[in-house]
């Protein structure tokens, strides 16, 4: 044989070998494929927090929980909140979206990043104090943070970046004892637990100023101190701005201040709850809207719907039968109640929260096109001879301003006896119906919103008094199980880009 031919025989075998070797591992490949990708595939998205380093506790244990509830990744990253508050600045400029949810130490942050558009929807999770702490076993020589001044206690601070630090300089100027402290304190920490483990382990320190939360976990001793009264500092979990996954960041968020979820968590580490949502997976609210404002708000609620992940069920009719629903019994209460008017609140007014102003529009007289008949005022219809098309008083709140308008222009009477009312609807827009589909109506009672979508076959004719003028507003239920997530329905009715929706159905725009 010869040599060629025998090294050629080796290769062969060599190759071979390779070849099953590469089959097994190709094998073995395609195995863990298939096992990975047999995986449930959850529909809601990972989740990246930043939150306080103050917090992480209760926020680390409720997240935990959530993740075997839900097969969601929830990673934390934790620093002082106005460390954190930057780097969302820092990332909204540069386009990038990595945070989904924000949760400082107090509220001033979460108000301050809402300003500056960092972030949207906020969710109140539980409240801490800014306390004097010191170690467990150490004597307390004072009682205030003014005769603390006049001890040669060491004390630590922390930086203004982090929220408790923020508080105790605001809480602290307002008795002219910052300047004192600052200049006392023997070392400043940027995070809060920082500052705790010094107070509880370091010979050097003898006090600080923390939140009531840390000082309980660290089991140091707090001191009452006057000054510091009405110090408290609201947690909440924020939304970001630039998340695409807001409905994945609203779902953990209502799961942290849910009683049956998050709050045992922030009780447990010491945080002072403060009364959080109902939990459902998928929560649904009941809307009871004056038929006036379906056009105006209806994508505003499907937007909400689609962002918050929850059910909006909407019941439109007249806000007189709305109205005798509510009085029907607490069974009926809905979670949010539109009208058509705000006089028909006050009918109910025992049931709701104080409402808000959204939008206004006027009653005016609808006519054919050119106005045959040449009606110039209210006082014309109730001429022999017209007809006339008006919503039923008792269902409709324009029904009713409709008829107080006959009343003061003195024509009610004579109406009835001429037979000019010959047609008498539930609503507007069914009036507006018989007005298109047939010539047995010469004019029709109608608003002004509900008129933009028609025909160039008629002619508006307004109506000079205060009467003809519905201002509708929004009130949420007292008894709903909701009252986090209702008020944040409101804040997207009364948002910008639902006044644009109002404004391009013809009504003015009342929200303040």
């Amino acid at each position: 044989m010869s040599q060629a031919n025998y090294q050629y025989r080796l290769v062969g075998n060599r190759g071979a070998f390779l070849m099953v070797v590469s089959a097994i591992v190709l094998g073995g490949l395609i195995f863990l494929l298939n096992r990975e990708t047999a995986k449930p595939v959850t529909s809601k998205s990972d989740l990246v927090v930043y939150c306080a380093a103050g917090i992480r506790k209760p926020v680390e244990a409720a997240a935990r929980q959530y993740e075997e509830e839900f097969q969601v990744e929830v990673r934390l990253d934790y620093g002082s909140s106005g460390e954190l508050e930057s780097r969302l600045r820092l990332e909204k400029e540069s386009g990038v979206s990595r945070c989904d949810l924000y949760i400082p130490a107090d509220y001033f942050f979460s108000e301050r990043a809402r300003q500056n558009e960092l972030t949207r929807e906020s969710i109140p999770l539980a409240q801490q104090q800014v306390v004097v702490a010191t170690k467990l076993e150490a004597p307390v020589s004072f009682s205030s943070v003014r005769t603390l001044l006049d001890t040669e206690l060491a004390i630590v601070l922390c930086d203004e970046q982090a929220g408790v630090g923020k508080k105790t300089k605001t809480q602290l100027q307002q008795h002219g004892l910052w300047e004192g402290i600052n200049q006392k304190k023997k070392v400043s920490f940027p995070r809060v637990p920082e500052a705790a483990n010094a107070i509880k382990t370091s010979r050097d320190i003898d006090a600080g100023f923390l939140w009531s939360s840390t000082a309980r976990q660290f089991q140091l001793n707090i001191v009452p101190c006057p000054e510091l009264e009405g110090s408290f500092a609201t947690i909440s979990a924020d939304v970001t701005s630039t998340t695409p996954h807001s409905k994945a960041a609203l779902h953990f968020a209502r799961y942290l201040a849910a009683p049956e979820k998050g709050k045992p968590f922030f009780e447990a580490f010491h945080f002072d709850p403060v009364p959080g949502d109902a939990w459902d997976e998928s929560p649904e609210l009941v809307i009871y809207c004056g038929g006036v404002n379906r056009n105006a708000v209806a994508e505003t609620l499907a937007d909400f719907e689609q962002r918050e992940g929850c059910v909006i069920t909407t019941h439109y009719a007249g806000c007189g039968t709305i109205v005798g629903n509510i009085k029907a019994g607490e069974f009926n209460l809905p979670d949010a109640f539109m009208t058509c008017d705000t006089t028909y609140l006050t009918l109910v007014e025992e049931n709701f929260r104080p409402p808000s102003d959204v939008s206004s529009t006027q009653i005016v007289i609808l006519v054919r096109k050119g106005n045959p008949h040449g009606i110039l005022g209210i006082k014309d219809l109730a001429r022999p001879g017209i007809s006339l098309g008006t919503t039923d008083p008792k269902m409709s709140t324009l029904g009713a301003l409709s008829h107080q308008l006959f009343e003061e222009n003195g024509i009610r009477n004579t109406l009835a006896q001429n037979q000019n009312v010959i047609v008498t609807t539930p609503t507007a827009h069914e009036l507006i119906l018989q007005m298109e589909g047939h010539h047995k109506l010469d004019a029709a009672l109608v608003y002004e919103a509900n008129c933009q979508q028609l025909t160039d076959q008629f002619d508006l004719i307004p109506i000079t008094s205060d009467t003809a003028r519905a201002v509708q507003n929004i009130a949420i239920g007292k008894k709903t199980r909701y009252p986090q997530l209702s008020t944040r329905l409101l804040s997207a009715i009364v948002s910008e880009p639902s006044r644009s929706r109002f404004l391009s159905e013809g009504f003015a725009w009342e929200a303040r």
